[in-house]
């Protein structure tokens, strides 16, 4: 829900909250002015009466066509001088809908003791009620129509800094190195939020500058003594050795090789983190993958792995070329390093995805935490243990979903591609579900 919306419905419901306490405040004081007011007057005029009665004005020619009435009273008069009655009136009565106050005083006049009351209609509190409903249901939707029809335009000018700002931010990227620019704004919170924003972007792209100009030479530094001591190993090794000291150089050669993979590895994730691989067109997915397929066939050959692919023509994903390589190289190797001889893989690939089946010693660790950085299911395997961390990174970076499961003594790894249009029962059934055109090659 947008600010604006929030702002109207929190405002209509203050005025609808509001409005029916303070119709029966008002209510109240009115009908409290109206009774008093005529009680007042009622008072008045039986006091004016009471000071003819002193002159000696016959009580008979008040009584006659006025709603007044003199009554001689033998007994004391009671503590209370001036008494209220207040009587509805009857319906069946000619005036309707009207109260009748009565105002009785008592007075001592030439040692006679009198009873003077009159009396007046009155509008009942009901009638008054009737006529403020109705002026404040019509107040009030007067008031939710000008509202409804104002706060947009008025949000929309108030918050046109703050969407200004939001456009900005969206548009903000940290790989071009362009600090923020912001429009100015009058408003005092908009002001501290530019303010904090652009401090924070200078300070980020300072910082991602900072990070990326050292592991780019990191690992250029890095590469240049590995160089050296592969290099003088080879030369040592053309040299008269003996047998334990060939074996020692060739630990010493893998555990270079292992650097380097690792030096190598680290710095595609350093890359992949700060987003350096943009996708721009779709690929043809199929045609890489089956190069990739020619160059393993050796490897494959070397560990008499028998391989069963199941691989649709013509797939298109959106994805950089290069991260396509990655993904699909990774997987591919992992299937192959922790394999075991006489083996089997089972790929598959089509529009949805990428499933691949291999045999294997089970996993010491849960398959979720496999792609965890230098997490590896045998430790004194010869992987460096980054392989699945960047599967994993380069399926977040192009909206991919992975699985790592292990099920019948098989390490099984699925790829779901983003395809606009597939069924909630598709994604349950997964990529297994192949058309059954497709031919099967064998190889190994």
């Amino acid at each position: 829900m947008k600010l604006a919306d929030k702002f109207t419905l929190w405002f209509l419901a203050i005025i609808l909250l509001v409005t029916p306490i303070s119709m029966f405040t008002t209510l109240s004081n009115i009908r409290n002015r109206i009774d008093n007011s005529e009680i007042e007057r009622l008072k008045a005029v039986n006091n004016e009466v009471a000071e003819q009665l002193k002159a000696g004005i016959a009580p008979d020619q008040y009584s006659q066509g006025r709603p007044i009435a003199i009554l001689k009273i033998n007994s004391a008069l009671p503590q209370n001088r001036v008494q209220v009655q207040k009587q509805q009136c009857d319906s069946t009565a000619s005036v309707t809908d009207e109260c009748r106050i009565t105002v009785s005083c008592y007075y001592t006049i030439n040692g006679i003791n009198y009873q003077v009351s009159s009396y007046n209609y009155v509008t009942q509190s009901k009638q008054i009620l009737k006529g403020m409903l109705l002026t404040a249901i019509l107040k009030t939707v007067l008031i939710a129509l000008v509202v409804l029809l104002t706060v947009r335009l008025v949000s929309k000018k108030i918050l046109s800094p703050f969407n200004q700002t939001l456009k900005s931010i969206q548009k903000f990227s940290i790989k071009k190195k362009q600090p923020l620019t912001l429009n100015h704004t009058n408003t005092k919170e908009f002001q501290e939020l530019n303010r904090f924003l652009k401090k924070m972007t200078d300070k980020a792209i300072k910082e991602y500058s900072l990070v990326k100009e050292f592991s780019e030479n990191a690992s250029h530094e890095l590469q240049t003594p590995l160089a050296v001591l592969r290099s003088k190993l080879e030369l040592l090794t053309e040299t008269d050795i003996q047998q334990n000291q060939a074996s020692l150089i060739a630990d010493m050669q893998n555990a270079i090789e292992k650097l380097s993979k690792i030096n190598h590895s680290l710095l595609l994730l350093t890359k992949l983190e700060n987003q350096e691989f943009e996708a721009t067109k779709e690929i043809n997915f199929t045609k890489q993958v089956l190069e990739l397929l020619t160059i393993y066939e050796d490897r494959i050959a070397i560990k008499e792995l028998k391989v069963t692919q199941h691989i649709d023509p013509d797939i298109t994903v959106r994805i950089n070329p290069a991260l396509a390589d990655m993904l699909f190289d990774n997987l591919l190797s992992n299937a192959i390093r922790h394999n075991v001889k006489n083996g089997t893989i089972f790929l598959e690939i089509n529009k949805k995805g990428i499933l691949i089946k291999n045999t294997g010693p089970e996993p010491i660790f849960p398959t979720e935490e496999l792609f965890q950085r230098f997490k590896k299911s045998n430790q004194c395997s010869n992987s460096v243990g980054l392989g699945l961390a960047i599967v994993k990174r380069i399926c977040e970076l192009n909206n991919f979903d992975v699985q790592y499961t292990y099920e019948n003594r098989l390490h099984m790894l699925t790829v779901d591609f983003p395809r606009a249009g597939l069924t909630e029962t598709d994604r349950e059934e997964g990529i297994s579900v192949l058309g059954q055109d497709n031919q099967i090659v064998t190889l190994g």
